[in-house]
């Protein structure tokens, strides 16, 4: 059987677009679109490169590297791994499988009918991921050490206020901050408030507790491609695992 190069690669590259976005959704890595078909033209021309060389064979190991070579394009270096290991369970799960299963001597038709379940559970998580998406937004902090990037989750019960400023509160993971606080800052020790920080009344289901807060130079809240400058107060808190922030719903509606 003959194939023709440009039909190749041009559904490959198609193919390989949908399954980059469809592992950005699920596992929340935002990239942009020309990073997502710079990945998918580097994995098709990979792939093009094993078929050619060694025959459709080679295929099944060459998908590993293949897979972190799309990844480290459209997601980053720091973001690779989880961006590699959704790429490939997302491939796994549906045609990806069926093609292994083949080339191991199974019949196409029966390869696909084993896939079948895996591949309707990974489009209703997708869709399920699609659904959450105006759930959270990435967070950019400006700090005098430097910026941060946070994983921003909308939670409508925070409705805190600075009684300050009057500004909404931004609550973030104490450790991603760590880094770009002044040094000696402890989060949980008041004693070490840095000059310009204060302390805020902090009112949740385990009880009341003081956060020390702080305004940022810049904060810049991203929904889908686009970047908005956004005005409120940063809280530190030291439950939030991760690089994360509690967004109040306020914010997102302005």
């Amino acid at each position: 059987m003959v194939i023709a190069g440009e039909w190749y690669a041009g559904v490959s590259i198609l193919m390989d677009a949908a399954c980059l976005t469809a592992a950005g959704r699920l596992c929340g890595l935002a990239a942009k679109p020309g990073r997502v078909l710079l990945g998918a033209c580097a994995g098709t021309a990979a792939a093009m490169t094993v078929l050619a060389c060694w025959g459709s064979r080679a295929g099944v190991y060459g998908a590993l590297p293949i897979a972190a070579l799309m990844a480290l394009l459209t997601f980053g270096r720091r973001r690779c791994p989880k961006g590699m290991t959704a790429l490939m369970l997302e491939g796994l799960l549906t045609g990806g499988m069926a093609c292994y299963l083949n080339r191991w001597g199974l019949r196409i038709t029966a390869a696909a009918l084993c896939c079948l379940p895996a591949g309707a559970f990974a489009t209703r998580l997708l869709l399920r991921e699609i659904s959450r998406a105006g759930l959270r937004a990435d967070v950019r902090l400006l700090l005098a050490e430097g910026g941060v990037t946070l994983d921003g989750l909308v939670d409508s019960g925070n409705l805190l206020r600075d009684p300050v400023t009057a500004l909404p509160v931004v609550v973030a993971s104490g450790k991603a901050l760590l880094p770009h606080l002044p040094p000696g800052t402890d989060c949980l020790d008041p004693g070490t408030l840095p000059p310009g920080f204060r302390l805020i009344l902090v009112r949740t289901a385990a009880g009341s507790r003081l956060m020390m807060c702080f305004r940022p130079r810049g904060l810049y809240i991203r929904r889908g491609r686009v970047w908005q400058a956004a005005e409120a107060v940063v809280a530190i808190s030291a439950e939030l695992e991760g690089r994360r922030a509690l967004l109040p719903e306020v914010l997102i509606n302005n």
